[in-house]
Order: structure tokens, then sequence, then C-alpha cells
């Protein structure tokens, strides 16, 4: 049972429990309810999430079996691999979720005839396997690769689900920039947090010669990457209020004194879209501030709850539209 738990604690189950919330939220309360027939029924979409689970499962695997000395380190009471599971094991496992993940979504992409957007996973496997072993030491390339594959993990489900109807279905379109929109808001932020998580394990990454952006450029220049990325957040999140503002404002001539409703530009979702601003603005301003672990180890629970609020604003938009 022990073992049990260990290998629970091993794969993130919190991080795999938002990922499934991200793609339901995007299956259902997106896709599903504005396109009549997706390219993914319940089944295969069931099949889609777990492969993504297995193959983010793995990705946290190898990474602590690379990690083992930089972790007697930086989180001591918290490694796993040779202390409660043996590394041995752990790489089977490893093994396992990635082969039963590419026999999967290759049978989801045969199903769907796009039997070509299999090798976009087996991309993200050696992505991750790269990653663990040479690049999250490295200067930011580690830190872009892990945002690409956060960003690419949701772009997957657009391309399995909405690219097989694109064209055929109204709004499929529409639906699919969307879908890129939240993929590079998710980008921004987990790039924002991956440099905060350096931060935080600076000391254990000086004794495994990395080459961190907090290592290379000092702690001012790295809060200042940091707050520029939440900028860059805040901006484009300003153009989505513009959008929404111009909406509100706007009157149309539609028969019988109809009301034209829009996805997202409500006023209770002008408001969410406000909180979500407000929030980012405490983000820079308590990161201008930070000087220590603590403060950033605070700063990346803020960044994840900036993350997960922006995500959850599709069902917010959805419901809201519905009602």
């Amino acid at each position: 049972m022990t073992t049990l738990i260990n290998f629970i604690k091993l794969i993130r189950p919190i991080n795999l429990m938002i990922i499934v919330l991200v793609q339901c939220l995007i299956k259902f309360l997106l896709i599903n309810h504005f396109i009549e027939q997706p390219g993914l029924d319940n089944l295969n979409f069931f099949l889609f999430i777990t492969s993504i689970l297995l193959i983010t499962a793995g990705g946290y695997i190898i990474n602590d079996i690379y990690d083992e000395k930089i972790d007697e380190i930086n989180k001591e009471d918290r490694r796993i691999i040779n202390k409660k599971i043996d590394s041995k094991v752990a790489i089977l496992w490893y093994f396992l979720f990635n082969i039963i993940s590419l026999i999967l979504i290759t049978y989801i992409c045969y199903i769907i005839n796009k039997l070509s957007f299999s090798l976009i996973f087996l991309y993200s496997i050696f992505a991750l396997w790269r990653y663990s072993k040479r690049l999250k030491t490295s200067f930011l390339k580690g830190n872009l690769i892990v945002s690409w594959l956060v960003a690419l993990s949701i772009i997957n489900l657009g391309l399995l689900d909405i690219i097989p109807v694109i064209g055929i279905e109204n709004s499929s379109e529409i639906i699919f920039k969307i879908i890129l929109v939240y993929a590079l808001f998710s980008f921004l932020m987990t790039l924002s947090r991956e440099i905060i998580k350096d931060t935080e394990d600076i000391e254990g990454d000086k004794i495994g010669n990395a080459n961190t952006l907090i290592i290379k450029l000092g702690l001012q220049k790295t809060k200042l990457i940091i707050n520029s990325i939440n900028f860059i957040v805040f901006f484009l999140i300003g153009i989505w209020q513009y959008f929404q503002y111009s909406l509100s404002q706007s009157t149309f001539n539609l028969p019988n004194d109809q009301k034209m409703q829009i996805w997202g530009a409500d006023i209770n979702s002008i408001l969410y879209v406000i909180f979500l601003q407000l929030l980012i603005i405490f983000f820079i301003i308590k990161c201008s501030f930070a000087t220590n672990t603590n403060d950033f180890s605070f700063l990346s629970k803020i960044s994840k709850f900036i993350m997960i609020t922006g995500i959850i604003s599709i069902a917010f938009f959805t419901l809201n539209y519905i009602n």
C-alpha cells in the first residue's frame, strides 16, 4: 500500500487532475456545445485523455530519475526515486506508460483518419525525455519546451476533435481559434511559472552545474523577465476586454427585438475577466518585491491559480451564454 501511495505521489496526481479538468472543459463546454458532430466521440475522448495522462505521468517519472541528485538538495524530504521506489522499477513504468499511450493515440488517429497526428504524441514523449536529460538545466530552453508541451496538449484536442470536421461544421474554425488563444495563455503562464520554479530550486541547480535563468542573469533580471511575461498576458487579456466592451456597446437590428448573445461578452463575463486582470496585477506586484524561496513558492501557487482561473473561464462564459 505504501509503495502505491509513493508511486501516486511520483506521477503528480494533482497536476494530472488539472489536465483532466482543462481537457474536459474544452471538450464538453466549448467543442461539444458549439460543434454538433466533432471528431471524437466520448469513448475516443476518454482514450485521448488517458494517452495524455500516461505521457505526462511518464514525463514526471523520467524527470525525477534524472533529477535524483539535484532533488537530494532541493527536496530531500519529498524525494521518491531510489529512496521509496527503485529507479529500475520506475523506468519500467515509464516505458510501459509511453507504449500504452502510443497504442491508444495511434488507434484514435486511425479512427478519425488522421494517422499522421500520432507523430505529434511521439514527439511529445521524445521532447519530455530530452528535457529531463539535457534541457531542464539549460538556459531558457527547458522552460520553453515545457511551456510549449503544455500548450500543445490543448492544441492536440483541437487537432483531433475539430480538424476532421473543419469547414463542415459552421463553428469549427472560430472554436479552433479560441482553443489556440487558450493554448497561448497556458504557454505564457506556464513559462512564467517554470522560471519561478527554477528560482525556488537555485541551490540544488548550482551544485548540479545548471545554467538556468536565475543562475545566469541574477534575481533582479529574472524577476523582470517574469513580470514582462505577465505584462504580455495582461495586454492580451486587455485586447479581449476591448472586444467585450465593444460588443456590449453595440446594437444589432434583429427581428422581434431579439437580443443577440455572444460567447464571453455578457456583463458577468466582463466582470470575470476584470477579476483575472486584478489577479495578474497582484502577481506582478508580489513578484516585484520577492526576495526569497518562500516568496517564489507563493508566486508559483498564485501563477497556477491564475492559469486555472483563466481556463475555467471557458465554463463561466459558456454557462452564461446558455442562460
